[in-house]
Protein backbone atom coordinates (compact mmCIF):
# COMPACT_ATOMS: atom_id res chain seq x y z
CA UNK A 1 0.00 0.00 0.00
CA UNK A 2 0.91 3.72 -0.37
CA UNK A 3 2.03 5.77 2.54
CA UNK A 4 -1.58 7.55 1.95
CA UNK A 5 -3.50 4.48 2.34
CA UNK A 6 -1.56 3.63 5.38
CA UNK A 7 -2.61 6.56 6.75
CA UNK A 8 -6.00 6.14 6.45
CA UNK A 9 -6.37 2.82 7.47
CA UNK A 10 -4.11 2.98 10.80
CA UNK A 11 -5.86 6.51 11.64
CA UNK A 12 -9.18 4.25 11.32
CA UNK A 13 -7.94 1.44 13.02
CA UNK A 14 -6.82 3.59 16.26
CA UNK A 15 -9.86 5.63 16.18
CA UNK A 16 -11.51 2.34 16.66
CA UNK A 17 -9.91 1.56 19.76
CA UNK A 18 -11.94 1.94 23.14
CA UNK A 19 -9.89 4.25 25.43
CA UNK A 20 -9.78 0.84 27.76
CA UNK A 21 -7.89 -1.01 24.90
CA UNK A 22 -5.79 1.49 24.18
CA UNK A 23 -4.69 1.59 27.71
CA UNK A 24 -3.69 -1.62 28.09
CA UNK A 25 -1.76 -1.43 24.71
CA UNK A 26 0.04 1.48 25.61
CA UNK A 27 0.84 -0.10 29.00
CA UNK A 28 1.72 -3.45 27.43
CA UNK A 29 4.29 -1.78 24.60
CA UNK A 30 5.66 0.44 27.67
CA UNK A 31 6.62 -2.71 29.49
CA UNK A 32 8.58 -3.96 26.47
CA UNK A 33 9.87 -0.93 26.38
CA UNK A 34 11.52 -0.73 29.85
CA UNK A 35 12.20 -3.97 29.83
CA UNK A 36 14.44 -4.00 27.15
CA UNK A 37 16.44 -0.31 27.33
CA UNK A 38 18.11 1.26 30.18
CA UNK A 39 16.71 5.12 29.84
CA UNK A 40 18.02 6.46 32.81
CA UNK A 41 21.13 8.58 32.27
CA UNK A 42 20.24 9.07 28.99
CA UNK A 43 18.94 11.79 27.13
CA UNK A 44 15.62 10.98 24.88
CA UNK A 45 13.61 12.31 22.59
CA UNK A 46 10.05 11.52 23.52
CA UNK A 47 6.77 12.77 21.83
CA UNK A 48 4.20 13.86 23.91
CA UNK A 49 0.75 11.69 23.12
CA UNK A 50 -1.97 13.53 20.77
CA UNK A 51 -5.13 12.49 22.62
CA UNK A 52 -7.19 12.36 19.18
CA UNK A 53 -4.75 10.32 17.44
CA UNK A 54 -4.73 7.29 19.97
CA UNK A 55 -0.70 7.50 20.47
CA UNK A 56 1.12 5.21 22.80
CA UNK A 57 0.59 6.65 26.41
CA UNK A 58 4.07 7.59 26.64
CA UNK A 59 3.29 10.11 30.33
CA UNK A 60 3.99 6.57 31.00
CA UNK A 61 7.27 6.97 30.74
CA UNK A 62 7.83 10.29 31.31
CA UNK A 63 6.21 10.05 34.70
CA UNK A 64 7.61 7.01 35.67
CA UNK A 65 11.35 7.04 34.21
CA UNK A 66 13.97 9.75 35.83
CA UNK A 67 16.12 10.70 33.10
CA UNK A 68 15.97 13.70 30.48
CA UNK A 69 13.43 13.96 28.29
CA UNK A 70 13.28 16.32 25.26
CA UNK A 71 10.28 16.92 23.62
CA UNK A 72 10.15 17.92 20.22
CA UNK A 73 8.54 21.23 19.04
CA UNK A 74 8.48 22.66 15.54
CA UNK A 75 10.50 25.64 15.13
CA UNK A 76 10.36 28.77 12.56
CA UNK A 77 12.31 26.84 10.21
CA UNK A 78 9.66 24.22 9.91
CA UNK A 79 12.18 21.32 11.76
CA UNK A 80 12.12 19.74 14.90
CA UNK A 81 14.02 20.95 17.67
CA UNK A 82 13.42 19.64 21.39
CA UNK A 83 13.65 21.42 25.07
CA UNK A 84 13.89 19.60 28.04
CA UNK A 85 10.93 18.31 30.00
CA UNK A 86 10.44 20.15 32.89
CA UNK A 87 6.62 19.17 33.76
CA UNK A 88 3.09 18.84 32.54
CA UNK A 89 2.48 22.76 33.86
CA UNK A 90 5.38 24.09 31.67
CA UNK A 91 3.33 22.79 28.21
CA UNK A 92 1.04 24.74 26.40
CA UNK A 93 -1.08 23.06 23.44
CA UNK A 94 -0.87 24.11 20.01
CA UNK A 95 -3.92 25.12 17.35
CA UNK A 96 -2.93 21.26 16.54
CA UNK A 97 -3.98 19.92 19.83
CA UNK A 98 0.05 19.09 20.30
CA UNK A 99 1.22 19.68 24.05
CA UNK A 100 4.78 21.75 23.41
CA UNK A 101 7.12 23.14 26.04
CA UNK A 102 7.02 26.74 25.71
CA UNK A 103 10.23 28.04 27.06
CA UNK A 104 13.44 25.86 28.13
CA UNK A 105 16.82 24.43 27.80
CA UNK A 106 17.26 23.32 23.96
CA UNK A 107 19.32 19.95 23.06
CA UNK A 108 21.47 19.62 19.82
CA UNK A 109 20.13 16.88 18.05
CA UNK A 110 23.99 15.46 18.45
CA UNK A 111 23.20 15.35 21.92
CA UNK A 112 20.26 12.76 22.12
CA UNK A 113 21.45 9.57 23.20
CA UNK A 114 17.39 7.62 22.08
CA UNK A 115 14.58 8.80 19.99
CA UNK A 116 11.28 7.13 20.92
CA UNK A 117 9.11 7.67 17.71
CA UNK A 118 5.56 8.15 16.93
CA UNK A 119 4.39 5.72 13.79
CA UNK A 120 1.27 5.14 11.82
CA UNK A 121 2.58 1.61 10.29
CA UNK A 122 6.12 -0.01 9.55
CA UNK A 123 7.43 -2.58 7.40
CA UNK A 124 9.72 -5.78 8.31
CA UNK A 125 13.03 -3.39 7.29
CA UNK A 126 12.02 -1.13 10.00
CA UNK A 127 10.56 1.80 7.57
CA UNK A 128 7.60 3.69 9.17
CA UNK A 129 4.80 5.38 8.04
CA UNK A 130 4.31 8.81 9.72
CA UNK A 131 1.51 11.62 9.55
CA UNK A 132 3.05 12.73 6.11
CA UNK A 133 5.22 15.95 7.13
CA UNK A 134 8.48 14.55 7.04
CA UNK A 135 9.61 16.45 10.73
CA UNK A 136 10.85 12.96 12.29
CA UNK A 137 12.58 11.47 9.23
CA UNK A 138 14.40 14.89 8.65
CA UNK A 139 15.08 15.21 12.35
CA UNK A 140 16.85 11.28 12.33
CA UNK A 141 18.59 12.22 9.39
CA UNK A 142 20.87 14.71 11.56
CA UNK A 143 21.29 12.24 14.28
CA UNK A 144 24.51 10.66 15.50
CA UNK A 145 25.19 7.12 14.16
CA UNK A 146 24.69 5.35 17.58
CA UNK A 147 21.79 7.17 18.52
CA UNK A 148 18.79 4.81 18.78
CA UNK A 149 15.68 4.96 17.04
CA UNK A 150 12.82 3.24 18.96
CA UNK A 151 9.11 3.15 17.37
CA UNK A 152 6.50 2.75 19.60
CA UNK A 153 3.35 1.07 17.89
CA UNK A 154 -0.06 -0.63 18.61
CA UNK A 155 -0.60 -3.38 16.41
CA UNK A 156 1.17 -6.50 15.69
CA UNK A 157 1.92 -6.08 12.25
CA UNK A 158 3.98 -5.11 9.63
CA UNK A 159 3.21 -3.23 6.24
CA UNK A 160 4.18 -3.21 2.83
CA UNK A 161 5.19 0.44 2.14
CA UNK A 162 4.99 0.97 -2.26
CA UNK A 163 6.14 4.42 -2.07
CA UNK A 164 9.22 4.57 0.25
CA UNK A 165 11.94 7.31 -0.90
CA UNK A 166 15.51 8.31 -0.32
CA UNK A 167 14.29 10.69 2.45
CA UNK A 168 12.77 8.10 4.54
CA UNK A 169 14.66 6.31 7.57
CA UNK A 170 14.23 3.36 9.07
CA UNK A 171 14.05 2.58 12.49
CA UNK A 172 16.68 0.50 14.79
CA UNK A 173 13.83 -0.56 16.80
CA UNK A 174 10.05 -1.17 17.26
CA UNK A 175 8.32 -1.97 20.66
CA UNK A 176 4.82 -3.92 19.81
CA UNK A 177 2.44 -5.25 21.87
CA UNK A 178 4.18 -9.05 21.21
CA UNK A 179 7.08 -7.51 22.39
CA UNK A 180 11.02 -5.74 20.35
CA UNK A 181 11.39 -5.85 17.07
CA UNK A 182 15.13 -5.47 15.99
CA UNK A 183 15.71 -4.28 11.98
CA UNK A 184 18.87 -4.86 10.29
CA UNK A 185 21.10 -1.75 9.55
Amino acid sequence: MKKKELREKYKKLRSELSNKLQHELSEIVVKHLLDNFELTGKNVSCFVPIRRFQEINTWLIMDNVETDFYLPVIDANDALKHVRYEGKDKLKETPWGILEPQSGQEIETSGIDIVLVPMLAINKQGYRVGYGKGYYDKFLAGCRPDCVFVGLYQFETFEIIDDLNAFDIPLHHCIMPDGLHTFKK
